[in-house]
């Protein structure tokens, strides 16, 4: 297995943990908004190591969006989706944010990361 598919792996099971804990009952919201922000950031990730581009060890969602911009500037299009999560790397870390969050914030979070998903599949070997 090459490197960036096990990015690739581990963004999958961020989006599938979101599936499942959205389809409960009772939605941990800060959970899924948690997951969308590290789902996006491995796949962004994924796409750089797969360019031989070195990063940091970062979970800054700009940083890394900005370097896949300067090897593809069509990552410009998903800017506003990827910094909508840009909070949820740390928001959902602490108690007095957890109850801000509602079930309207993990399905958008949802949407932007599969949206993210999408976008980096499709332009993933141009």
């Amino acid at each position: 297995m090459k490197d960036y598919e096990k990015w690739f792996r581990k963004a999958e099971n961020d989006l599938l943990a979101i599936k499942i804990l959205i389809s409960n009952e009772d939605v941990l919201a800060d959970v899924c908004c948690f997951h969308a922000q590290q789902a996006t950031e491995k796949y962004l990730k994924a796409y750089l190591v797969a360019r031989n581009i070195d990063f940091p060890k970062t979970h800054d969602l700009k940083y890394l969006l900005n370097a896949c911009i300067k090897v593809n500037d069509k990552f410009s299009s998903i800017e506003q989706n990827v910094f909508s999560l840009i909070t949820y790397a740390i928001t959902p870390r602490y108690p007095d944010e957890i109850d801000e969050l509602t079930i309207e914030d993990a399905n958008e979070a949802f949407n932007n990361a599969t949206l993210i998903q999408t976008f980096i599949l499709k332009h993933f070997f141009e």
